[in-house]
């Protein structure tokens, strides 16, 4: 797999007449460096994979939500999840960590992953997405999200991912 790169994405919205907004910022690894404020839905991306089945799924939720990663991997059918080492992200989608983007989705030519998304997340906002890197945000509206999913042929799953309560 070569690496995903910010350029494919810059072409592919392009090709797809897909506005976007870029907000170029320092290399961030997580939601909670973020120091910037973008006008939509602050989310975060993670990269999941069953260990029985070795089905993948790209998971799309709010930014703040604490995943409780056993409810959802019961939400879509499977025993048990974690997270997809740095090798899969890589063999995957062409992108190391931090980058983890539904924009290199177009790499997953043999759809191995299954996408998501949380219904919480307000879709008549904006959201913002890396192009592949993690030194620069991608501001669309969500409905050109859903355009763009559904021109390289990804139906996603909507559902609402469990949160982890805290414990009492």
């Amino acid at each position: 797999m070569s690496k995903a790169t910010d350029t494919e994405v810059y072409q592919l919205l392009a090709e797809m007449q897909i506005p976007y907004e870029r907000v170029d910022h320092k290399a961030v690894f997580t939601v909670a460096e973020i120091d910037f404020v973008i006008d939509g839905s602050d989310v975060k991306n993670l990269l999941m994979k069953s260990k029985k089945t070795r089905n993948y799924y790209f998971v799309i939720c709010p930014g703040q939500k604490r995943l409780d990663i056993k409810a959802l991997a019961k939400a879509v059918g499977e025993s048990q999840l974690s997270f997809a080492s740095e090798a899969e992200l890589f063999d995957l989608l062409g992108l190391e960590r931090g980058s983890v983007t539904p924009l290199a989705l177009p790499h997953d030519t043999e759809h191995q992953i299954t996408l998501v998304i949380d219904e919480t997340i307000d879709q008549t906002k904006k959201i913002g997405f890396h192009p592949n890197t993690n030194t620069a945000t991608v501001v669309i509206a969500f409905s050109d999200f859903k355009r763009f999913l559904a021109n390289i042929a990804i139906e996603p799953t909507y559902l609402v991912i469990p949160e982890k309560q805290p414990e009492a």
